[in-house]
């Protein structure tokens, strides 16, 4: 079995490859390396009992953050970190491509997507939204790639199976 790779954007010219063709290492190396990663901020919104590790663990390695919770306190240490953190989950659509949600409920999934200060009031074309709330399945899928942003991206992380 081949193992493949679809890249967007500024990677346009390196398409696809599998184990029997490989792109030239210095293109490879460019468009994968942490460092050209780690200065594109990466949104995280939702910091409690899963969130917050998970946004440690993406500071620790180099990733700068653009941090919203509706508890200011949750976002105190990643200030102190030097983080940025914003007051609502518009504010981190604008100021990131790449946003992590992990949220406790179907509710709160909603209001951060769809509410008055929401991602997609601000999400801009070709962002990668990936959801990691616990959350029930039809609304994963009423805020999932079948809506009215389809060219933006939905991706539901490999700890969760909602779309079947």
């Amino acid at each position: 079995m081949a193992a493949s790779l679809w890249l967007r954007g500024a990677a346009s010219g390196l398409r696809y490859w599998s184990r029997r063709q490989r792109p030239a290492a210095a293109s490879l190396a460019a468009v994968c390396s942490r460092s050209v990663a780690s200065k594109t901020p990466v949104g995280f919104i939702g910091l409690g009992n899963m969130g917050n590790p998970m946004a440690k663990n993406l500071m620790k390695h180099g990733y700068p953050l653009v941090i919203y919770d509706v508890f200011p306190d949750a976002c105190k240490e990643f200030r102190e970190a030097g983080e940025q953190v914003v007051s609502s989950p518009a504010d981190v659509a604008e100021k990131a491509d790449r946003i992590i949600t992990m949220l406790p409920t179907s509710m709160n999934a909603i209001e951060a997507y769809s509410g008055a200060n929401g991602i997609l009031k601000k999400v801009k074309k070709g962002s990668l939204l990936i959801d990691s709330s616990t959350i029930d399945p039809s609304v994963s899928k009423e805020l999932g790639p079948g809506h009215s942003w389809k060219p933006n991206s939905v991706s539901e992380p490999p700890h969760c199976s909602l779309h079947k």
